[in-house]
């Protein structure tokens, strides 16, 4: 390894040519050659660990893997082999180190001073005898979103009156929404109202199949192709029926 570091120190790298190169890796040893192939390969991040890493075990195997024995060896050398000495024995309710406190924020100075609003006698007397209801109305107006919840905040934009009972919250809380009863199933006959269709019923003006399921491809087939000659219809809702595009094409 040497005389590799000489030879590249009498010359300098960018002159050497391939045919120089070749004959300086000739003059190396194997372990030279090692030596160089270790400090000179760069590590390949687009390598996985397992092949970046050089295999350097020289020593022959001695035998099969024995995975029971090697767990054995193991927790018998970990039981048998003395602790590592601590500078500082562990001592039972002794802190070390420092405690952490947190910084003192300083505190922000409030003006005690009160403000005090010259108003007309008009507006004072106005706001002194205003219910909360009013005052409602008038935070919506002012624009003080935050003391008013939201069905309070449109119903002073819209002009329709605050409820009997409202009032200011330090809390402003959503409206709980209204429990609604589910609807009821349509009780739809597909086959009375399919017929009525083909056979263009004049009584027939509005078909309502909305949420019917297992609605077959023949009976839809038949009601497009009944659409074809039908002149009394005027409206016709098939949402949520398992409408393929095949039959209404």
């Amino acid at each position: 390894m040497a005389f590799f570091a000489t030879r590249l120190i009498s010359k300098e790298v960018r002159e050497l040519d391939d045919k120089d190169l070749d004959e300086l890796l000739a003059s190396l040893t194997v372990e030279e050659l090692e030596q160089l192939s270790n400090e000179v390969d760069p590590d390949d991040s687009l390598l996985p660990p397992s092949q970046r890493c050089k295999d350097q075990t020289k020593k022959s195997p001695t035998g099969p893997l024995n995975r029971k024995k090697l767990l054995d060896y193991l927790e018998r050398t970990a039981r048998e082999q003395a602790d590592w000495p601590e500078a500082k024995p562990y001592e039972a309710g002794l802190k070390r180190g420092k405690i952490w406190k947190p910084k003192e924020v300083p505190k922000t100075k409030t003006d005690d001073l009160e403000i005090e609003l010259d108003l007309d006698d008009e507006y004072e007397q106005a706001l002194g005898t205003a219910d909360e209801t009013e005052l409602v109305d008038l935070a919506a107006i002012l624009g003080l979103h935050s003391m008013l919840n939201q069905d309070q905040f449109h119903a002073s934009i819209l002009n329709k009156g605050q409820k009997i009972g409202d009032r200011f919250e330090s809390i402003v809380h959503a409206t709980k929404p209204k429990v609604l009863p589910l609807e009821p199933d349509n009780d739809t006959d597909v086959d009375k109202t399919l017929d009525q269709v083909c056979n263009n019923v004049a009584s027939l003006k509005k078909l309502n199949w909305n949420n019917i399921r297992n609605i077959s491809r023949e009976k839809m087939k038949r009601l497009f192709e009944g659409l074809k000659t039908n002149t009394h219809l005027e409206y016709l809702s098939l949402a949520n029926t398992d409408l393929y595009d095949v039959s209404a094409e």
